[in-house]
């Protein structure tokens, strides 16, 4: 899998004001009064259509608990992560999902030595996920849901019917919403308890806050994380209730991996620990 040093990121800057905003239960008013700006210059901000001036941006940084220089690297577009992808232990090929005016990742994993393959977040394009399995000559085991929303989602019933020995792994939580009317195999997706692919390990690490069953999985040193990580930013949290606990996820269970870690989420271009250390306003 090959990755463009310069790929766009998946948030802008009015994303990531939203997102804290929201996730610390603040209102437009509410904001705009503790940077001392119009409620009408936040919203504009929000949905792009200015970019405020360096000391709006510390401001701004300030009142959401924000890095302020990372903040000011992403409102700049002057930074993108730099990855090179390993070629081992795992191998792991991309497939872009269209899905209404964006779209998602769905990833195909697998153990080189042994063929043993996953899918993670099957949301679509079912012909390229079949094509990446038969050229690689991958033998499916398993389907890895990160979370139940649908353009993670949406061609699990296809995929199973292709598929029909694939075991399906996800969060308890969460089975009802993923599995209804369907009668295939699954395993609940239980915080570092491992799974075997090949001569490699699955290990699920939860971190509920974009939903409450949010997973990510680490095989050998990449994390697929779906909605909960992005390249510079975060998946949107459910509730004010549950950010500090999903930051708190995020740092105990995926940046305090090793630097070279590599992080493929669900939205974006693929990453880094150490990028993300390095450049997420958010830590």
């Amino acid at each position: 899998m090959s990755k463009s040093a310069m790929s766009l990121l998946e948030d802008e800057l009015g994303d990531i004001i939203s997102k804290a905003r929201r996730g610390l239960g603040l209102t437009t008013d509410q904001l705009a009064r503790e940077v001392g700006i119009a409620p009408a210059e936040i919203a504009a901000i929000e949905s792009y259509r200015t970019k405020p001036d360096s000391s709006t941006i510390d401001a701004l940084a300030s009142a959401l608990r924000l890095n302020a220089a990372k903040l000011g690297v992403i409102a700049a577009e002057s930074w993108s992560p730099r990855v090179i992808m390993p070629s081992a232990p795992v191998a792991v090929e991309r497939v872009c999902v269209p899905f209404g005016s964006y779209s998602a990742n769905c990833y195909v994993a697998a153990c080189p030595k042994t063929g043993s393959a996953v899918i993670v977040d099957p949301g679509g394009a079912i012909s390229e996920i079949v094509f990446q399995l038969t050229t690689h000559n991958w033998r499916l085991a398993y389907i890895l849901i990160t979370h139940a929303h649908s353009d993670h989602t949406g061609a699990l019933s296809q995929l199973l019917t292709h598929y029909p020995s694939a075991i399906v792994a996800i969060s308890q939580i969460e089975h009802d919403s993923v599995m209804r009317g369907l009668t295939s195999r699954w395993e609940p997706a239980q915080d570092n308890l491992h799974i075997p692919l090949g001569n490699l390990k699955i290990t699920p690490l939860l971190t509920p806050g974009h939903t409450p069953g949010s997973t990510c999985y680490l095989v050998g040193d990449v994390c697929f994380t779906g909605d909960t990580l992005f390249a510079g930013s975060i998946g949107r949290p459910a509730n004010q209730q549950v950010y500090e606990s999903m930051l708190t996820a995020i740092r105990a269970h995926i940046l305090s991996r090793p630097d070279n870690t590599i992080i493929l989420p669900g939205h974006g271009p693929a990453t880094t620990v150490a990028e993300e250390k390095s450049h997420n306003p958010f830590f």
